[in-house]
């Protein structure tokens, strides 16, 4: 079989994989419709919805990640949110079949792959997320010059993107392989 085919193969979903993937998006979303940030000092929260999306990415592959953001997207703020989420999610939830795969018959690959996310973890805020939420905010909402709404917010998100890179990296720790893997292609 072609490695194109097999790519696109990977692509494919299990319901029960969506499920969980919808299920970690839904807790998102209620979080942050709660209102249930963490203070993190000087008028900085951790937004804890993240950890679910980015692991419902993991864990339900690309579609996955796609309908888990768009739940946290549709909680808050969506015509900035909605968008950006989808597009990290889905993203992110192809980047970690890449990353499973580079690390799943690696001595150790458990480790490594547990460290090559926390590496990643700023591509999925500083890629994926800011900068499309922040642009569709400049342009349309605030009317100010993205690159200094970029530039003023970046900073803010560090103790956000430790925070879930600890939490996440001890989830995907502690549970077995079996579950911490990308869906399986469907034959």
């Amino acid at each position: 079989m072609s490695s194109r085919r097999q790519d696109m193969r990977q692509l494919a979903f299990s319901k029960s994989r969506i499920g969980i993937a919808v299920a970690l998006g839904f807790v998102a979303a209620v979080l942050s419709l709660l209102n249930m940030a963490v203070p993190i000092g000087e008028g900085l929260e951790l937004d804890p919805g993240e950890i679910f999306v980015t692991l419902g990415a993991a864990f339900g592959g690309p579609i996955g990640g796609l309908l888990a953001g768009l739940l946290k997207g549709t909680a808050y703020a969506p015509e900035r949110n909605v968008p950006s989420h989808i597009l990290a999610g889905f993203v992110w939830g192809i980047l970690y079949i890449y990353l499973w795969r580079f690390t799943a018959s690696r001595k150790n690959g458990k480790w490594i792959r547990l460290a090559l996310w926390a590496v990643l973890m700023p591509v999925y805020y500083y890629v994926l997320l800011l900068p499309l939420n922040l642009w569709i905010h400049a342009t349309f909402n605030l009317k100010t010059p993205f690159a200094s709404l970029l530039t003023k917010v970046a900073p803010q998100i560090i103790p956000e993107i430790i925070g879930t890179i600890a939490v996440t990296d001890i989830i995907l720790a502690v549970i077995p392989d079996k579950w911490a893997s990308p869906p399986k292609p469907t034959e």
